[in-house]
């Protein structure tokens, strides 16, 4: 596959909430940074930020934009979680850098945060 193969699955699995197959499409030393809030790095850190958010009934992550270079995909999305009956929406621009074997190595994430507390709280 591709690199924007790979995100685009790795976004699908998201939609699916199927997260043992996203999570299987990153590395095992993996990192996942929520630009705004901080790094998570290797698997068990990046389940334990996981953890941290609230219970969802469903993910909907929309691409608007996705461009390549090289190993490097961007992506313009607005992340979708319903939670309790109410969807709320975050934009959201993501990096994703993807290994020599298909894996994703690094996934940064930048949004506002003022508006993640906002539909959230």
């Amino acid at each position: 596959m591709t690199p924007q193969q790979i995100v685009e699955a790795f976004i699908a699995a998201w939609n699916r909430m199927d997260i043992p197959a996203a999570l299987a499409m990153m590395r095992d030393d993996a990192v996942w940074e929520n630009v705004t809030i901080g790094p998570a790095r290797g698997m068990a850190e990046i389940q334990a930020a996981m953890a941290q958010f609230p219970a969802v009934d469903g993910i909907d992550f929309v691409t608007h934009h996705i461009a390549v270079n090289g190993n490097v995909v961007l992506t313009e999305r607005t992340d979708r979680f319903l939670i309790g009956g109410r969807w709320r929406d975050l934009r959201v621009m993501g990096t994703f850098e993807i290994d020599g074997a298909g894996r994703i190595a690094h996934w940064r994430d930048y949004f506002d945060m003022a508006e993640m507390q906002r539909e959230f709280a």
